[in-house]
């Protein structure tokens, strides 16, 4: 059944204008179809290879979910850490493990599960403000030594033993001249 009637339409791959005889004609000319065509045939095979890597990626990931014991790697892999950083949440104690030989150690997905449960807010204490003193009125630890005729490591084990602050200043470390005049000076030891 032929139309007496022509239609101004809009082709979908040139965008140019073109006289149709139906209104559902959607291509000026059979080499726009054909390119039309070619494309869409394109970005359907781009869809479904992309769909492919994403089951390929997705895959392991499924398969370590089951898992009830896994390795260090595949423990890395569903943290999305490196090994590295499982080894030392295991050292660490944030994370129990169990070597079954010298190359194999297991984690239990119980434990990592662990990792995520809500804990107790940890309440940080207000700590004091602690003014440093100025370098005119610190000792550097050379001169320490030499004013007090101590050596290095027993002036380190007085500081240690009498929990003595100090500072470091650019190359030297400091110790407020007051803190070090009363050890010395009271003869504590």
């Amino acid at each position: 059944m032929s139309s007496n009637f022509i239609v101004k339409r809009i082709c979908e791959h040139c965008k140019g204008i073109f006289d149709a005889k139906t209104t559902v004609t959607r291509f000026c000319s059979a080499i726009c179809n054909k390119r039309s065509y070619k494309i869409r045939l394109r970005v359907s095979a781009m869809k479904n290879t992309d769909q492919e890597v994403q089951t390929i990626l997705e895959k392991p990931m499924k398969s370590l979910q089951g898992k009830d014991f896994l390795s260090v790697s595949n423990a890395a892999k569903l943290l999305s850490t490196s090994t590295k950083m499982i080894y030392r949440m295991i050292s660490d104690g944030k994370l129990a493990a169990v070597n079954l030989s010298v190359r194999k150690t297991v984690i239990s997905r119980k434990e990592i599960d662990r990792l995520f449960e809500i804990k107790e807010q940890v309440k940080f204490s207000e700590e004091k403000i602690v003014v440093r003193p100025k370098v005119r009125d610190s000792y550097s630890m050379a001169e320490a030594q030499k004013k007090f005729k101590i050596s290095e490591a027993g002036l380190y084990q007085l500081i240690k033993r009498h929990k003595i602050s100090k500072f470091k200043n650019g190359w030297y470390t400091y110790v407020a001249k007051k803190d070090l005049d009363v050890i010395f000076n009271n003869g504590i030891k």
